[in-house]
């Protein structure tokens, strides 16, 4: 990890621990060495691995406060969810994600990291599913709002809500348009960012 990395991260989370630190460099490392030979993610480095995967994803830590119990869809490399494991320790953090391959390098970095409030669920997701109820749902990457929204219609609590990752305003507001206004209700968050677009999108059920 490059020195001026380290301190963009103790900037963004500046209670971020040593162990913590190291813990995201050991899981980079790993995660950037399985790619080489799995090809579970398009990454030519180490360092675009920080900039494009730990930097994108850091601002979602901010916005986890009061959930006790986490989803993150299509874990894929672990990004969010290794890093919700990793700087939220006092969470249950469950990582859902349906490749083989994807599922043995999260499970393998879990047990390296001994990240005991974390667990992989290896399924294919869909609207009928037996997953547990949960007050915070993220996904990165994973499906469009409408898809996301529908799968997991049964899955969050009624105090809940939806912290998506997402890109351009255009593609966000278009997903938007088929959501059902009646029953929920969003917020679109601009995030911070040098190199891309990027906003949170939080939807919560209405009361």
């Amino acid at each position: 990890m490059l020195e001026e990395t380290k301190q963009e991260i103790k900037y963004r989370l500046p209670n971020i621990t040593e162990k913590q630190i190291q813990h995201i460099k050991q899981f980079v490392e790993d995660a950037f060495l399985f790619n080489k030979k799995h090809n579970i993610f398009v990454r030519s480095s180490i360092d675009e691995v920080y900039e494009r995967d730990v930097l994108d994803c850091l601002p979602l830590i901010h916005e986890i406060q009061n959930a006790q119990k986490i989803l993150d869809l299509g874990s894929g490399g672990g990004f969010p969810g290794i890093l919700i494991g990793i700087l939220k320790p006092n969470l249950t953090n469950h990582l859902l994600e349906k490749n083989q391959k994807k599922c043995y390098f999260l499970n393998k970095t879990i047990d390296t990291l001994e990240l005991k409030n974390t667990k992989v669920i290896k399924a294919t997701l869909n609207d009928k599913n037996t997953l547990e109820p949960y007050d915070l749902i993220t996904a990165r990457a994973f499906s469009s709002t409408t898809n996301i929204l529908k799968l997991t219609k049964n899955n969050l609590v009624k105090t809940g809500q939806y912290i998506l990752l997402k890109g351009r305003m255009e593609k966000i507001l278009e997903e938007l348009e088929s959501i059902d206004t009646n029953k929920y209700k969003y917020e679109i968050i601009k995030i911070d960012n040098n190199k891309n677009e990027r906003h949170f999108l939080k939807i919560k059920i209405n009361e």
